[in-house]
């Protein structure tokens, strides 16, 4: 399946009808579009994903899901994307148009078509068409229809980050966490696999399941679980409002950064008439050293918070662990004192009423009884160790698992020292008073000014300044909010899923139940077999690509220390794939660890492991392809990576990334090119790349 061609039209920074023609060429996989940062690389990809997917273009990728919440929602981003050029010439719609080709559609008979997405400024509606090329039909009436068509046809949502992408931002997938990580191997390679039909299916069903048991449930059964719906859906509401919020303070951060830039830009060339600007050249460095030490301690302090009220409570946690030892060995003591009582008794009951006896024996009951009750006496005085047990004013009634979180959470407050915590807080006050100081001598510096205006633009920088660290602090505690109502998400669903096991399920829904629960086992069970199949080939090429790109495996000096094997976990529950790299020693190379360039090399190794996967070739789009490389990375990448990653690779690139010198080493491989102008309120494109007199 190629993208073949793109058309354009009053789709933000491009006025009028933009056309592209995106086809290969036999032996030529790659199209090139050059711009300067600005110039609207970003735009055209994002046209592309806004054509395919519309409002759902956030849950592509948290890139593009930015880009929205720059204009605070969706609908005031498709307000704010109507080319301002159009807009003033009474012009009232965007579209973008896609033609897509090399289609496997036999059963419908077609090969190419074409999807557009229009937008009306004045109505506020969108519009979606998939046409026969060749019939010029549309091919769905519904809505529904197109938007399943285009995921289960054309490029799945949850494999569209693999296939646009900003190749410098998506290096942050290596600081993902395990379950982060997984989620998303998960979705793409269950995409890629064609395994998310079987994966939407084993959700259904158990949506099924649930809804079985909640037919039968008690009133206060389901009171209880509807609460935990509804504020679930709450708070689900709720982190999207504060997204909201987070986007607007930012969309006013980055203003505001840009103006404090400019009041500094013309005090420090207007500011000082006469006065010895290099004191405050040098403060200014300072405090800018000192901002950067400012943010790593807050980090740091930040990762600390967490365990800052664990902490304070520590010594109320070790008395609980204490006193649940002593429980333990209350009951370890009875239980044995208990044992050797009966071991005595059976031995007494055994030697003086039972079989044999001497014959003719004179032992009467009354003789008996003094030797049973001696030697009962006398076993407990011999054998009985005396373990005194100790009197407890009361008792934890805890179970196992919450006696083992008590221990772990005491392990992981021991593993962080109290000089750690007394240095990160020192570290991190101490530059923040520093800071205040530099500021003090750089306004001491800048009151000598005697130009009014200079003056009055210390003053807004000052505002600026104060705007922008309260905004900052704003834009924290909303997201100390959003952590707070994402962890009461967690927490209902357990209560939500313990709701339901109380639930016993009526006869006469026990056979669909239990048949319902063998249909999702099987289907598991091939889901999990297919992906287990999937794991060496993604070790063997994931390393494979490494080997090729990373000029550190190509140091014999360097091999033995890097990275020498990769290990693919299938996480349980279906919470996807854990991707490990090792060195020479076995010990685990941390990905977040690696360079910011590295980073880029992994990921990217990954996404082409992945895409080897694919039961359908998928064109690749790529934004920023270079940018946190080196120049031997940079060639690895233009000489191995392109040319066989797909069979329609589509890069988005600035001249320092691919110079026209570094166009050549890819030249051959190159079937178009493409060079985006701008005069400051359109783009217009025209054919070739940068002059190769720019370097």
């Amino acid at each position: 399946m190629k993208i073949s061609a793109i058309n354009i039209q009053n789709f933000r920074q491009y006025y009028g009808n933009i056309h592209f023609d995106l086809s290969p060429e036999e032996n030529k996989n790659i199209v090139l579009i050059g711009g300067r940062n600005g110039y609207g690389k970003t735009t055209f990809l994002i046209s592309i994903v806004w054509c395919l997917y519309g409002e759902k273009i956030s849950q592509v990728d948290e890139n593009f899901k930015k880009e929205i919440q720059k204009e605070k929602n969706y609908s005031q981003f498709m307000r704010e994307s109507l080319n301002s050029t159009a807009k003033s010439e009474s012009q009232n719609s965007f579209s973008v148009k896609l033609k897509i080709t090399e289609l496997d559609l036999p059963q419908m008979n077609i090969s190419s078509l074409i999807i557009k997405r229009e937008f009306n400024y004045i109505t506020m509606t969108e519009s979606l068409s998939i046409i026969d090329f060749n019939t010029n039909q549309e091919l769905f009436i519904d809505n529904e229809d197109k938007i399943n068509f285009i995921n289960d046809f054309i490029i799945p949502l949850d494999a569209a980050k693999f296939v646009f992408f900003d190749a410098e931002k998506i290096a942050a997938l290596a600081e993902l966490s395990t379950k982060e990580e997984g989620n998303i191997l998960n979705d793409a390679l269950g995409k890629i696999l064609g395994l998310d039909i079987f994966e939407d299916l084993i959700e259904d069903l158990g949506v099924y399941c649930n809804n079985l048991k909640k037919e039968v449930a008690n009133q206060n059964i389901q009171d209880q679980i509807n609460d935990r719906e509804e504020n679930i859906r709450i708070n689900k509401k709720e982190i999207e409002k504060y997204d909201e919020d987070i986007a607007e303070k930012t969309k006013i951060n980055i203003k505001t950064k840009s103006k404090i830039q400019e009041y500094e830009n013309y005090i420090n060339q207007n500011g000082n008439n006469g006065i010895d600007e290099s004191n405050r050249e040098i403060f200014l460095n300072q405090r800018t050293e000192l901002e950067e030490t400012k943010n790593k301690n807050e980090d740091n302090f930040n990762e600390l918070s967490e365990l800052i009220p664990l902490a304070i409570l520590a010594g109320k946690l070790e008395e609980i662990n204490e006193q649940l030892l002593l429980q333990e060995l209350n009951e370890t003591t009875g239980n044995f004192s208990s044992e050797i009582n009966d071991k005595i008794g059976i031995f007494i009951e055994r030697l003086f009423n039972q079989a044999p006896e001497p014959e003719e024996s004179s032992f009467t009951l009354k003789d008996k009884m003094f030797y049973y009750n001696k030697a009962q006496n006398l076993s407990s005085e011999i054998f009985e160790e005396k373990k005194e047990q100790i009197e407890l004013s009361f008792e934890h009634d805890l179970n196992n698992s919450e006696k083992k979180i008590i221990n772990d959470v005491i392990n992981l407050i021991n593993t962080q020292s109290k000089e750690l915590f007394e240095s990160t807080m020192d570290n991190y006050n101490s530059s923040k008073i520093n800071l205040i100081e530099i500021n003090r001598k750089i306004n001491r510096i800048d009151a000598n000014v005697v130009d009014e205006f200079t003056r009055e633009q210390i003053i807004n920088k000052e505002n600026a300044e104060h705007i922008l660290e309260d905004n900052l602090k704003q834009i924290g505690a909303i997201e100390e909010k959003k952590e707070k109502l994402k962890k009461d998400n967690i927490r209902l669903n357990i209560e939500y899923q313990n709701l339901l096991q109380k639930i016993d399920i009526t006869q006469a829904n026990k056979t669909k139940f239990q048949k319902t629960k063998e249909y999702i086992d099987v289907l598991q069970t091939f889901v999990d077999s297919q992906k287990s199949a999937k794991k060496e080939s993604l070790e063997k090429n994931i390393l494979f690509e490494l080997k090729k790109l990373m000029h550190k495996l190509q140091d014999e000096k360097l091999d033995s220390k890097f990275i020498s094997d990769v290990s693919v976990i299938i996480l349980p529950d279906n919470g996807g794939m854990k991707v490990t790299l090792f060195d020479s020693n076995g010990e685990e190379v941390k990905k977040e660890k690696l360079s910011s360039g590295e980073k880029q090399i992994y990921i990217s190794c990954l996404i082409k492991a992945i895409l080897n996967e694919s039961i359908q070739s998928l064109p690749i789009f790529i934004d920023t392809p270079l940018g946190r490389l080196d120049d031997e990375h940079i060639k690895n990448i233009l000489l191995y990576y392109y040319p066989d990653l797909s069979e329609q690779v589509i890069i988005l690139s600035t001249n320092n990334e691919i110079t026209p010198r570094r166009f050549k080493d890819i030249e051959h491989n190159v079937s178009k090119t493409y060079l985006l102008e701008n005069d400051g309120k359109k783009t217009d494109v025209k054919s070739g790349y940068f002059k190769n007199n720019e370097l």
